[in-house]
């Protein structure tokens, strides 16, 4: 009875299950396959795509995540369209980061092609301001393939967080594979 009642504990105050990680992922729901790095954790539900951290999510925080291309974006009225080159998809999403209203100070240090999973995408290098006024960065790959947006995207502290962890989505990436 202890142990339940320790369970539902957990379960009330929200807490989040941690699995660890390492070696080969396969999301056979979401038609991918990576390669994550050792000594990181995932959140144990995968409803939202992949989410995993090694020191804790306001630390940093490696998402890949698939989603039907017209899924309304969080800060902006544009929309994807099946028919846009990755460039085009890329300035989406740049108008999604930079509308987005819990940030500030949106700076876009690159926007370049990249294959991503195989298929012709783009990556984009950024950095921001919380609202704590923490300096972040982040790298975000994306793609369009069918029907389906997939996306990888790291963000971290910029101080120690994200050039040490900026490598660790590099391999992330290039391990990424669409498995349509």
């Amino acid at each position: 009875m202890k142990v339940l009642s320790y369970l539902l504990a957990l379960f009330m105050a929200g807490c989040v299950l941690w699995v660890p990680v390492s070696g080969k992922y396969v999301s056979a729901d979401d038609a991918f396959e990576v390669d994550l790095p050792a000594g990181w954790r995932r959140v144990y539900s995968t409803r939202n795509g992949l989410t995993i951290t090694r020191d804790g999510l306001s630390l940093q925080v490696m998402r890949v995540v698939r989603e039907p291309f017209d899924t309304d974006l969080p800060y902006t009225k544009r929309k994807l369209e099946k028919e846009m080159f990755p460039q085009e998809i890329a300035e989406v999403i740049i108008d999604n980061l930079r509308s987005n209203q819990n940030t500030s100070n949106f700076q876009l240090h690159t926007n370049q092609p990249a294959r991503v999973g195989g298929y012709p995408g783009f990556k984009l290098t950024f950095s921001y301001q919380t609202k704590e006024n923490l300096k972040k960065e982040g790298v975000y790959y994306g793609v369009l393939v069918d029907q389906w947006y997939y996306r990888l995207v790291l963000e971290a502290p910029s101080r120690h967080y994200f050039p040490r962890d900026q490598a660790v989505l590099e391999r992330v990436q290039e391990s990424f594979k669409i498995t349509l």
